[in-house]
Formats: structure tokens, C-alpha cells, sequence
């Protein structure tokens, strides 16, 4: 475990284990020259033809302008073929750990048969991993966060094999949708380790100032919307790896359309949901994105295990008492000789992690989970709380 930062002021020493530096902005000069506009068939079986670069420009489809990049559908014609013009936007940098951090201002809004998405995935889909950071259908209120595997990972309690995926639904208003709009849009923020990947959603008015000054310190934000922790349940290096950053709306398809008849309000609009996308072009004005920035970070230390990833250590000299800034830290004390660190398990419960020798040496402690506990565990087996779970819907992932 590597210590980046040592700060020694009136007897406190402040000790940072994960630090980020900029690795790609996707700024508005050069935001589509780093991605890829996809065109092939849907995977997931939309009525969307999704166009090349060209096409998108000779429809005015995107803008850049004012420091922001604007892309949307079809809001003018009939749709015919493979379905409604749309943008499928795809990065052609590939990720494994990582901080990504969107700052959203517009996102297609509530609308019969729309499917939009912000989302990441890899080759050899569902082995490579799918996080899903922005996703819903019609005119659903919330916003719905899912993990997609191959066989073999839990998360959130749920397994995350395929289609269905383990996600959660937090119980944000404004978050998601028209409701994020008329707010102003927000930040997600994606902080991705060995040990956990942990989703934030900041509102306009509620956007921590690191992120605003490009100094992000997750471990300062507070408990995640969503936390997806790893261990035994589930390798998170094992099944997520060389991810690419997707955005897309496509239109109905196998979820989208798969609940048209379970929405009153759209099944009174037209029997089917493709009949709607296709005759009502003036529906989906609002359909479109519209991104001040984003921003991928990596973490500069040489460690990112599960025991080292985004946690900061605070410690108390000579009995000065100091508050831990990031949750998973409990407290921390620091005499002549030692230091010593307690990590909060699931149940309330400490574990002692480590010992620094006062030559700043480190060296693994035996963790005793409990006061009274007699079980020894390592590092990597401290049980943190897992994140919200919403109630399983029928779905389907991006991908076939």
C-alpha cells in the first residue's frame, strides 16, 4: 500500500491513500473526434437506425457550440426501415479503473418508446462487464443502475449473470429524465477500483467543489447513490475490464418496448410501440443530450487493491481528536510508536487493518472482526455495506 500525501500540521498528520490525475477530457473541441459513431443494427432490437457522422451533420442531429456538445434524433419525419434517426456514440479509449465524471446538463427527456443511456462496456460481452450509470424507458421517473456479467459475481445481493443484471434504483427525483432537466442537469460520477465500483449523482446546486475545481476526491462525497462492493461475492477485476464509455437512445426494443402495454399512458397512444415511434416524430423534440463535460481520471498511486482503493486515513496525535472524512474510515489513532486504523464491517462491527511503526514502515495486522470476535480475516475481507436495491423489473442489457 503506497501513502500519497503526508500533511504535518499542529500535531495532525493527514494521510490520502487515492489520489486522481486527468487521464482523457472529452472537451467540447474534440468530444466526437474521440468517439465512434456506431451503426450497426440494435443490439438490442430498437426501432432506431443509428447514422454515421456525416449523416448526423447533414441532419443537424449534433451541435457544438457555447462550450457544450448537443446531440439528439429524428424529431421531424416519419421513420421508416430500421426505425427513428439516432446518435449511438461510442469511445474509442478503453477503461479498467478509473474515475469518470459527467457533467450532464440535458438529457432525452420523458417520452413514450424512448430508451435512453449512459453507460460503459467491454469486448466479449457479458465477460468483460456492462455498468450501466444512466439508463430508464418511457417516461419512468427514476433512474436505474445495473451490473451485467458473465456467470459467477453478486452484487447488491442479486447475481449479475446476462441480461437481467443486479442493479439498484435510487429514490431520486431528480435524477433522471425531465425532472434532471427542469433541475438543470447534475453530475454522475463513476469511481471504479479493484475493491468496489460506486456511482454518485450530484444535483446543479449540490455539486461537491473538487469536482468544480478538477481536484475529485471521492472519499469526501459521502455515501454513494449506488455501491456495487466486491470480495468474495464477486472479482470486480475479473469481470470488468477494457470498458468503453457508450452513450445512446434507441426506441423500444426489449425493454422499451417489451412494457409499452403495462404504460397507460403510452398504449393509449397506439397499439404498438414502434406504430408510435414511427408516426409521431414531434414526440421526441426533447430527446436529446446535451454535455458541459467529461472527464476520466485515473488513480496516480501504485496500489489499487481492494485494501488500498479511495479510502483516506485520518489520524489523531498526541490525543487530538480529528473526524475521518470518508465513511468506510471509523477512527484513527496515532502515539510515539504506532498507528492504528479501524474500518467499520456491514454489522457495526471494527476490524483492525494495519500498523505504522513510527519509521513510517508498513506492515499487515491480523484483523479481529468484532470486539469479540476469535475469526481471523485479511484485508481484502472486510464486509462494507452494500449499496440500495430497487425491485427487480424485466429488462435487458445493451448488448444481444
Amino acid at each position: 500500500m503506497r501513502l500519497t500525501s503526508l500533511l504535518l500540521a499542529s500535531g495532525l498528520i493527514q494521510l490520502s491513500i487515492a489520489a486522481y490525475s486527468l487521464k482523457d477530457d472529452y472537451s467540447t473541441e474534440r468530444f466526437l473526434d474521440l468517439f465512434n459513431f456506431d451503426t450497426f443494427d440494435d443490439p438490442t432490437h430498437g426501432y432506431v437506425n443509428y447514422v454515421d457522422r456525416a449523416t448526423a451533420d447533414s441532419q443537424d442531429l449534433y451541435n457544438v457550440s457555447n462550450g457544450q456538445v448537443t446531440w439528439g434524433v429524428d424529431h421531424v419525419n416519419i421513420a421508416s426501415g430500421r426505425g427513428r434517426n439516432s446518435i449511438r456514440l461510442t469511445s474509442k479509449a478503453q477503461y479498467t479503473h478509473g474515475l469518470v465524471i459527467l457533467d450532464l446538463a440535458h438529457m432525452p427527456g420523458g417520452a413514450c418508446g424512448v430508451w435512453p443511456a449512459f453507460w460503459m462496456t467491454g469486448p466479449n460481452w457479458p465477460h468483460s462487464g456492462e455498468i450501466d450509470i444512466i439508463e430508464g424507458v418511457n417516461h419512468q421517473a427514476q433512474n436505474q443502475i445495473t451490473m451485467h456479467t458473465g456467470p459467477g459475481c453478486t452484487l447488491a445481493g442479486s447475481s449479475c449473470d446476462g441480461g437481467l443484471g443486479c442493479y439498484s434504483k435510487p429514490e431520486r427525483s431528480n435524477s433522471y429524465g425531465t425532472p434532471l432537466n427542469t433541475a438543470g442537469g447534475g453530475i454522475y460520477a463513476v469511481e471504479w477500483t479493484s475493491a468496489a465500483i460506486n456511482i454518485w449523482f450530484f444535483p446543479r446546486d449540490g455539486i461537491p467543489g473538487d469536482i468544480s475545481s478538477a481536484n475529485p476526491n471521492p472519499a469526501t462525497w459521502g455515501p454513494a447513490t449506488a455501491s456495487f462492493l466486491g470480495g468474495d461475492n464477486c472479482n470486480i477485476d475479473r469481470h470488468f475490464q477494457n470498458n468503453n464509455i457508450v452513450f445512446d437512445t434507441s426506441f423500444c426494443g426489449d425493454w422499451a418496448g417489451a412494457v409499452w402495454a403495462q404504460e397507460a399512458t403510452c398504449a393509449a397512444q397506439a397499439g404498438t410501440c414502434q406504430e408510435y415511434v414511427r408516426q409521431h416524430p414531434e414526440a421526441f423534440v426533447e430527446a436529446y443530450w446535451t454535455i458541459n463535460s467529461l472527464k476520466v481520471y485515473q488513480d496516480t498511486t501504485s496500489d489499487n487493491s481492494p485494501a488500498a482503493a479511495a479510502a483516506v486515513i485520518v489520524v489523531e496525535r498526541d490525543n487530538v481528536p480529528m473526524e475521518a472524512p470518508a465513511p468506510v474510515v471509523r477512527s484513527v489513532t496515532m502515539d510515539t510508536e504506532m498507528v492504528h486504523q479501524e474500518r467499520v464491517s456491514a454489522d457495526g462491527n471494527t476490524a483492525n487493518i494495519m500498523e505504522v511503526e513510527d519509521d513510517n514502515s508498513l506492515r499487515p495486522n491480523t484483523l479481529a472482526v468484532g470486539a469479540d470476535a476469535d475469526a481471523d480475516v485479511d484485508a481484502q475481507g472486510v464486509s462494507l455495506t452494500e449499496g440500495p436495491r430497487g425491485k427487480k423489473t424485466s429488462r435487458h442489457s445493451h448488448q444481444a
